[in-house]
């Protein structure tokens, strides 16, 4: 199976951005550094980023609690099912609240959870029962048993507001790279919010917004995903 490149990411939002947004006419390249180009009566240079709630280096990150999350479900099912004949499904909700910060002592303490709760039937699973992990959030029994039977996350989280003052430190991240960008009249910067990645879903605020400002780029919009909705923060 062949893997999905940035590049090829890049493309996929660019292609259902254009559909939403009225273009500049010219004929579209893909390129690198930046990403688009609009070859017209101007050189437009577009360069596409995602808007991560937060920085991806920090623990307490939707990004990296997200690989916390399905690698501790994942070797907590290992552990459970090498020692227990029940092939049963549970869906996990974490705590925004409390980060995952220790691994290890996480996977033990939903294996015995699971051993407690395994005899249980069909249905969510009271919270007086994980009051000694509170990491959880929601945990959600199928007692039918399954061949493979799958532990998933699910997304349990509120959908905050657009940050002003983390699009302008993403702006500034960009600009600092723009020396590598190819020649072009003008540049633009896409800053795609992915609804269905819960590090990147948030409300877009229109109405109010103030405008950042840029050096570099003459378009900052902000694009999200499903719903179309777009802010020009510039």
């Amino acid at each position: 199976m062949s893997t999905i490149s940035n590049q090829d990411i890049e493309r996929h939002y660019f292609e259902h951005f254009r559909k939403a947004y009225s273009l500049p006419t010219g004929v579209i390249r893909y390129s690198d550094s930046p990403d688009v180009i609009i070859e017209g009566d101007r050189r437009i240079g577009i360069e596409i980023t995602n808007f991560y709630i937060e920085k991806g280096e920090l623990s307490e990150s939707r990004q990296v609690q997200g690989k916390f999350r399905k690698e501790v479900l994942s070797k907590a099912q290992q552990v459970y099912l090498n020692n227990s004949a029940k092939n049963i499904e549970i869906s996990f909700g974490f705590n925004e609240a409390q980060p995952i910060r220790n691994k290890t002592s996480l996977i033990d303490r939903i294996v015995d959870l699971a051993k407690h709760i395994e005899e249980f039937k069909t249905g969510e699973i009271t919270k007086g029962v994980y009051r000694s992990i509170p990491e959880l959030s929601f945990v959600y029994l199928n007692d039918k048993e399954y061949e493979k039977p799958e532990w998933r996350v699910v997304q349990v989280y509120d959908t905050p507001l657009l940050s002003r003052n983390r699009l302008a430190e993403i702006v500034i991240e960009k600009e600092k790279r723009a020396k590598k960008y190819q020649n072009c009249h003008e540049y633009w910067l896409l800053v795609v919010v992915d609804f269905i990645n819960s590090s990147q879903d948030q409300e877009i605020q229109i109405e109010g917004f103030e405008k950042i400002q840029s050096n570099i780029f003459k378009k900052v919009i902000v694009f999200k995903t499903l719903f179309n909705h777009i802010l020009e923060a510039t």
